[in-house]
């Protein structure tokens, strides 16, 4: 069974730019879209059609088609960081004696305007569509 129009796609993504920066869209590495529906950029929808479970292709999507994910509300593509250099866990008295935890967390750096970006997908599952039933890896 392979991706085609009116099928339930589940695809696991890394994305990067051009020169291997690494980004994070969210708290996700995996997307699940309706095929042939223009839910996703077109390029990614095109660059996953014919794919079979367990297949991974580079995808490029351009800058112009980015802001078309179906992301939710506050998601966003940010640069993936590591901690600076003296972040620390804050520790305090909390509410009748017990002690409470903060995580200092760095920012994300967003994504430049006008950057492409480079998907390294592994399809996970297909559902529906021509064929009978689902196929997972």
């Amino acid at each position: 069974m392979e991706t085609s129009n009116d099928r339930r796609v589940k695809i696991r993504f890394r994305c990067s730019t051009q020169d291997g920066t690494l980004h994070l869209v969210g708290g996700a590495d995996t997307l699940e879209f309706l095929a042939g529906t223009g839910t996703v950029p077109p390029s990614l929808e095109a660059g996953v059609k014919g794919m079979r479970p367990g297949e991974r292709r580079s995808i490029l999507v351009p800058a112009a088609e980015i802001n078309s994910f179906p992301f939710p509300a506050g998601a966003h593509f940010s640069r993936e960081t590591v901690s600076p250099p003296g972040t620390a866990y804050d520790f305090g008295p909390g509410n009748g004696g017990d002690v409470t935890l903060s995580i200092s967390k760095p920012p994300r750096e967003p994504l430049p305007p006008g950057t492409d970006l480079r998907f390294e997908v592994e399809l996970l599952s297909l559902e529906g569509g021509e064929g009978i039933g689902e196929q997972r890896l």
